[in-house]
């Protein structure tokens, strides 16, 4: 029970530790709640569509149908991904990584940085399935992640928005050969 307990705390630390390290301010307007109407979904839309691309620079556009469109294959991969988590079915979730953070999370010496950043210091990292079950599984399982964010044309980040006029980035997408495909934060 002891064990359990700790596990919970710790858990709850390192998803803490994660989402200060990845909140970002966003600054929205207040609108007063009134009955909805069609105007009001088209401006939601295209307000969320704002915040979207905000971060672009001036020298790439994304189309409302091309952020429609990512969002929708994005939102497809992290649904797929819930399952994957529940049934901790790591081989199912390396089809999901760029193959360059399989390849960073591969190497002993970048898995032993990973383990000493973990609040409890009792769990040990060994391999990349390790990662997948103690470090990526935990700090994404309760996530709802309703909006993207561009960084660029191929980079995305898919976060979570808080009442509080704040996002939580849960995932960094990649577009590699026309698939979107999760980029592992390095440390």
């Amino acid at each position: 029970m002891k064990r359990n307990y700790l596990f919970f705390i710790v858990t709850i630390l390192f998803c803490l530790f994660i989402s200060c390290n990845s909140t970002n301010q966003i600054v929205e307007k207040e609108a007063p709640i009134n009955e909805v109407n069609e105007d009001d979904v088209v401006d939601a839309d295209n307000d969320e569509y704002l915040r979207s691309i905000n971060n672009l620079s001036d020298k790439e556009s994304i189309s409302m149908s091309e952020f429609t469109d990512d969002k929708a294959a994005i939102l497809e991969i992290i649904n797929n991904l819930s399952k994957i988590m529940e049934e901790q079915d790591f081989e199912s979730w390396t089809k999901y990584i760029t193959p360059e953070s399989l390849k960073y999370y591969s190497n002993p010496a970048n898995i032993k940085r990973a383990q000493q950043k973990l609040p409890d210091k009792t769990i040990v990292l060994y391999r990349i399935d390790d990662y997948f079950k103690y470090v990526f599984i935990p700090s994404r399982k309760r996530s709802k992640v309703e909006e993207i964010r561009y960084i660029s044309k191929t980079e995305v980040k898919a976060v979570e928005v808080k009442s509080d006029k704040t996002a939580i980035v849960y995932y960094s997408f990649t577009k590699q050969n026309g698939k979107w495909l999760i980029n592992l934060p390095t440390v």
